[in-house]
């Protein structure tokens, strides 16, 4: 790689860079002939199909994921020798596969030290025997039986066969066997033609129907009606639980951990806002418009006048989010904030399970980190404690989430 600064300003820098196409060339030849003794392909034996025909194959996408990773390598490297951390996401303009220019938005300096004595708000609720026995009410209008019944009505589950399912049927039911609730809530077309046509039918009997134009021709194998818990006793069988004192502990537990979590959320915000009222940053207007480019996908050269109001708000909850995130950023350095390997490991498999994909990943670090700077920061800026009662701080909780969701 050979690269040379072509543009230095307060706030940008900005270089051109050449890669090395005759060792990228190697190592997709590499990569290529490495998937050689197990690749497949009509008329060659596994590990028989020459070179050429695999690299035919595959030679354009092995090529793209070798760059990718190379353009990757090749920005971490810069910004090391360069001593340069982007306050966004670097931009990379390219001019062919091997050329490009790269541009670095510079960080503020900001010493967090001197804001220490900043007052945060630290919101803290207590469970109570009342909001316990609140949540088990609604616990018990959530679980259910079910019993098998020989008249549908508009609140029947309903398990059926669809006979002919061929390719029309295919592009609306994903499989053969299918399950409605009469109780969902939803508009979909399939579903109200199917409640309309199900919803006196008989146990065992068969129909006919249509939906979206296409033909339904079904078996129905049972219809069930919901049997809800009348007593605590009914509930802790159909959750399978020893007692209701089981029932209880585990109802607190959930509460508490509820609590804890949105304890850590409303925290990280409030530092986060009272930290970017402190310590003001200039987020420049280029670093503002590729970032509403990147997220919004809008080309303000192209807006008209009618949509100033709008862009302009978009605007500034950008540089905030901008600002906030650099805050974090830094908090995550000075506080010297880790997530482990193991306790990653464990997160996932306690709330994602075993199979996550690489997002779920992320989310899950980013939660666990958020929680680490939440913890850490509590000890190190000054406190102002605020009690609620569970109601009002599971409100505030759904009012946040709200808000977030509008602003986005």
């Amino acid at each position: 790689m050979n690269y040379k600064n072509i543009e230095k300003k307060d706030y940008k820098s900005s270089f051109e860079v050449s890669l090395d196409q005759e060792s990228i060339t190697k190592i997709i030849d590499q990569k290529i002939t490495e998937k050689q003794p197990t690749f497949e392909i009509a008329g060659f034996r596994k590990g028989k199909v020459p070179i050429n025909i695999i690299k035919s194959k595959i030679g354009p996408q092995v090529e793209n994921e070798v760059l990718n990773d190379e353009i990757s390598k090749n920005i971490s490297e810069i910004s090391e020798k360069e001593k340069i951390e982007s306050l966004i996401q670097p931009d990379v303009q390219f001019k062919d596969s091997y050329n490009f220019s790269l541009s670095f938005f510079l960080k503020p300096e900001m010493k967090l030290e001197e804001l220490k004595t900043s007052e945060i708000e630290k919101i803290s609720a207590d469970v109570t025997k009342k909001d316990i026995d609140d949540f088990r009410d609604k616990v018990r209008k959530e679980y259910y039986s079910l019993e098998s019944i020989e008249v549908a009505d508009d609140k029947s589950i309903i398990d059926f066969e669809i006979v002919n399912f061929g390719d029309d049927q295919k592009k609306i039911f994903s499989q053969k066997e299918v399950r409605i609730d009469f109780n969902t809530k939803t508009e979909e077309e399939t579903f109200l033609d199917l409640k309309k046509a199900l919803s006196k039918a008989k146990n065992k009997s068969n129909f006919n129907m249509s939906t979206k134009g296409t033909p339904i021709e079904g078996k129905i194998k049972d219809i069930h009606k919901k049997i809800f818990p009348n007593n605590d006793e009914e509930l802790i069988k159909i959750l399978k639980l020893d007692s209701v004192d089981d029932l209880n502990t585990k109802i607190s537990d959930k509460l508490n951990e509820d609590v804890n979590y949105l304890q850590k959320e409303f925290f990280i915000e409030d530092l986060l806002k009272v930290l970017s009222e402190k310590k003001k940053i200039n987020v420049h207007s280029e670093v503002v418009d590729l970032e509403l480019k990147r997220k919004y996908q809008i080309d303000l050269s192209t807006l008209k006048d009618e949509h100033k109001d709008r862009i302009d708000n978009l605007k500034k909850l950008t540089s905030d989010n901008i600002q906030k995130d650099f805050i974090f950023s830094e908090l995550v350095k000075y506080l010297d904030a880790k997530v482990d390997q193991k306790e990653l490991q464990e997160h996932i498999q306690k709330y994602y399970g075993e199979k996550i994909d690489q997002r779920t990943a992320e989310t899950a670090y980013g939660t666990l980190l958020r929680n680490k700077i939440a913890d850490q920061s509590m000890k190190t800026f000054k406190i102002k404690e605020t009690k609620l009662s569970l109601e009002d701080m599971m409100k505030k909780g759904s009012h946040n989430n709200e808000s977030s969701t509008n602003s986005n």
